[in-house]
């Protein structure tokens, strides 16, 4: 009794699939990506550690403007204006062959969400925060300067790249111009909410030529919140697409 009601339900759900299939919309998944490599002499190259005594140096950089990725991203239109996102990409150095992500084959961004016109985008996975995707159109170092846009202190966070693990992200659509996001990334720590997790909101004005983001991001515990958040350089891993 128990399997003729699995195989009654299996095929009911079959039929109304075959039913509802014709009204939706074909999938779409688009295949992209960016190789980019430079020679670069640099007159005096050093490290934090030690800020003088740099040797000039003539040497091959990955990514010196974008860093080079490919991935696959596409969309299941489900009707009624709802679509299923996905975006999967990958950083590598064309130099070596290597990945940009040491054990993470889409360390660039691995999320899946659900998307409508009236309501906004719900995504979940690996992927940046709303601090981040809002307030970097407005960074000068991040559209003319490429790799050499490094500045120090990086008080507004525009000279590393933040991708949150296991981040839940919001964007509403765009409203008289404005558009609001938050996104919160779960650390997993048992028996704690707050250890090790962060969380940003953003809220942006764009209208013909005039343009300007207020944001906010707070990392809980910054100290071990590798696990959640991995910051890169942006000359490694820039996020213009």
């Amino acid at each position: 009794m128990k399997r003729q009601l699995k195989q009654l339900s299996a095929g009911a759900f079959a039929s109304a699939a075959a039913i509802a299939t014709p009204a939706f919309a074909q999938s779409s998944v688009t295949l992209y990506g960016i190789v980019d490599d430079s020679i670069v002499y640099q007159s005096s190259q050093t490290n934090l550690a030690k800020t003088n005594a740099g040797r000039s140096n003539v040497k091959m950089a990955s990514g010196i403007w974008a860093g080079s990725r490919f991935g696959l991203k596409g969309a299941e239109d489900l009707g009624g204006g709802n679509k299923a996102i996905f975006q999967l990409e990958s950083g590598f150095d064309i130099n070596s062959g290597g990945q940009q992500f040491t054990n993470a084959m889409f360390g660039r961004q691995a999320w899946v969400g659900l998307t409508n016109p009236a309501y906004g985008t719900l995504t979940l996975g690996r992927q940046y925060t709303s601090y981040y995707t809002l307030l970097s159109p407005y960074s000068p170092t991040n559209w003319l300067t490429g790799y050499f846009g490094a500045h120090p202190g990086d008080l507004d966070g525009m000279d590393t790249i933040y991708r949150a693990n296991n981040s839940i992200v919001y964007t509403s659509p765009k409203l008289y111009g404005f558009t609001v996001s938050g996104s919160y990334s779960l650390a997993g720590v048992p028996d704690s909410v707050y250890q090790g997790s962060t969380w940003s909101a953003a809220l942006q004005y764009q209208q013909g030529p005039i343009g300007g983001t207020v944001a906010f991001s707070r990392i809980n515990n910054a100290a071990n919140h590798g696990q959640i958040l991995e910051a890169q350089r942006r000359g490694n891993s820039p996020s213009r697409a």
